[in-house]
């Protein structure tokens, strides 16, 4: 199958929907996360916030990830030891020509997962007891569980005839619904985010980096207009899981 087959595929699968989970295309990963007791019954509420420069923190039922821009100073070894506490670790790259290693990743408190986007035909080698590193590739996926509340995060490629990673859909939910999150790897302006939202149908709410804080696009799921970039805050967004 021809990657634009592929793309069109992904595209009809995200606006259709389905109970649970994007369509699978390429490898995947599953993950079982220690749980803290079994999550409120009918709590379907979650948030997503500024957790310091370059990381955000996304929650829902006891189930919390943090994303982690490398291109910025959240993304060092003395700044990765006051990370916030977080079942799972989202990395997204720094622009391109900028470093990128696992330094910080390693020098993190706790044994936690930690995803990373991986271009075709990369290898990736790392040195470092306890670190439970996922490299994903465009397509791939990760399903995660923690008492009742299910994450599968989706690599995403990005416009037609591209191959690498441009972002990652984070599903959180339950057996009775949903909300999707996309985190973006690449920088956009507010005619990219149009087009973005455009492209993700499935999504419910776009984050993207941007030089002084993560920003959030909110899209309405009728034929409402889709909201404008606007910086995260410490207070956050917070988001009700849809029945689909």
């Amino acid at each position: 199958m021809n990657y634009g087959l592929r793309a069109v595929i992904v595209v009809i699968l995200l606006a259709l929907g389905c109970r649970w989970g994007i369509a699978q295309i390429g490898p995947r990963h599953v993950l079982e996360l220690p749980g803290g007791g079994a999550a409120t019954a009918g709590m379907e509420q979650g948030r997503v916030q500024l957790a310091g420069p370059g990381l955000t923190l996304i929650r829902f039922q006891g189930l919390s990830i943090l994303a982690v821009d490398a291109d910025t100073q959240a993304y060092s070894e003395e700044a990765a030891a006051k990370w916030p506490a977080a079942d799972l670790v989202l990395v997204t790259p720094p622009a391109p020509g900028h470093f990128f290693g696992l330094g910080p990743a390693m020098s993190m408190r706790g044994a936690r997962p930690v995803i990373i986007p991986q271009a075709p035909n990369e290898t990736i080698t790392f040195r470092g007891e306890g670190l439970q590193l996922y490299p994903m590739q465009a397509w791939e996926t990760l399903d995660a569980r923690k008492s009742n509340t299910r994450l599968r995060v989706t690599a995403m490629a990005g416009a037609a005839r591209t191959v690498g990673v441009a972002g990652f859909m984070l599903e959180l939910g339950n057996s009775r619904a949903s909300y999707r999150v996309y985190v973006s790897c690449e920088r956009q302006d507010d005619a990219e985010a149009l087009t973005l939202a455009q492209r993700l149908p499935g999504a419910d709410l776009l984050l993207l980096p941007a030089r002084h804080s993560p920003e959030l696009v909110t899209l309405k799921r009728a034929a409402g207009p889709v909201g404008k970039p606007a910086a995260l805050t410490e207070a956050g967004y917070a988001f009700k899981a849809i029945r689909r």
